[in-house]
């Protein structure tokens, strides 16, 4: 379905964005928006007033309510919520963007897939890594050839482990440090090395912290994944090494610029990203994350999370 504004609303000149969620991961989402020109307004479970009075934006008093005056949904809340404010959304056949991980169960995700090709709009998976520019340019090599036959390949990523109190502690309800930080490189090693067949997976010291995956993909390539909540000094970093028969390809954050992943005078990722869902709704091109990606990065997962005896 084509983005197409309700003519009769006052805003109808501007594209309306309803943002779901004023957490951390809201931030980046209502930054890009605002910078490609729409008009947001949030609703969180809790009053998002302090979030919406720094962005200036307005507050909807309901779900509904907020779904009923805008164009796209932006699913920004907890993981445990997105198939319900999803499936809201996609009853009002409205197109939706949903931070990664579409579901907390593949079979979930791709119900919401299903729902949303049923309404003819789009379900975009915000797997944001994808638009980094490291992995946009190895994505680039390894298509180019650059690197040959590949043979290996290894993904870190680490940040400070959410508050003790957090709901992601709740395996149940987040998939721990698979489901929220692994995430993005098993999607990594899909995207650019294609399906797995085999895998198996181990914890590195106590708790549920920090894991390590090997996967063998059917191209023939060996793939490392390792996520870590570390403790509450850990600075965010990640990292990947690529070695073919042409030579390896090696990246590392912490190298590039101490604050993050991305110098300062590159443009957000989740700018690009969402430049590029405007441009899919306007032109009929396809975006760089399809539906079936994001289901199969939760099928990944599960099966880690399963070859580490986690329900």
């Amino acid at each position: 379905m084509p983005l197409t504004p309700d003519p009769h609303h006052d805003r109808a000149d501007t594209l309306r964005i309803g943002l779901v969620g004023a957490g951390a991961i809201a931030e980046p989402h209502v930054r890009a928006w605002q910078i490609l020109g729409a008009d947001v307004t949030v609703h969180s479970r809790r009053p998002p007033t302090e979030f919406a009075e720094r962005h200036g934006i307005r507050v909807a008093r309901s779900l509904r309510a907020l779904v009923a005056e805008c164009d796209i949904v932006d699913v920004c809340s907890p993981t445990p919520t997105h198939a319900e404010v999803v499936r809201v959304a996609l009853a009002s056949r409205r197109q939706v963007v949903c931070e990664k991980p579409l579901a907390r169960t593949a079979v979930a995700a791709q119900a919401l897939v299903d729902e949303a090709a049923a309404a003819g709009v789009l379900l975009f998976a915000a797997h944001v890594v994808r638009y980094f520019p490291a992995y946009e340019e190895l994505h680039r090599r390894l298509k180019a050839g650059e690197v040959g036959e590949v043979s290996s390949a290894a993904f870190t990523r680490r940040v400070a482990a959410p508050p003790d109190d957090s709901w992601f502690h709740d395996l149940g309800q987040s998939g721990g440090v698979v489901l929220d930080l692994m995430l993005h490189d098993l999607d990594q090693a899909l995207w650019q090395f294609g399906p797995v067949r085999t895998l198996t997976a181990e914890r590195i010291g106590p708790g549920d912290r920090r894991v390590r995956a090997t996967l063998s993909h059917e191209a023939g390539v060996t793939t490392t994944v390792e996520a870590q909540w570390g403790p509450p000094d850990t600075a965010f970093a990640t990292s990947y090494a690529v070695h073919g028969s042409r030579g390896a390809v090696t990246w590392d954050s912490r190298a590039v610029d101490a604050d993050g992943p991305v110098s300062r005078d590159v443009e957000s990722p989740y700018l690009v990203q969402l430049r590029n869902v405007l441009d899919h709704l306007r032109t009929g091109r396809p975006t760089r994350v399809s539906p079936d990606d994001g289901v199969a990065a939760v099928a990944l997962a599960e099966r880690v999370l399963a070859a580490l005896g986690t329900p």
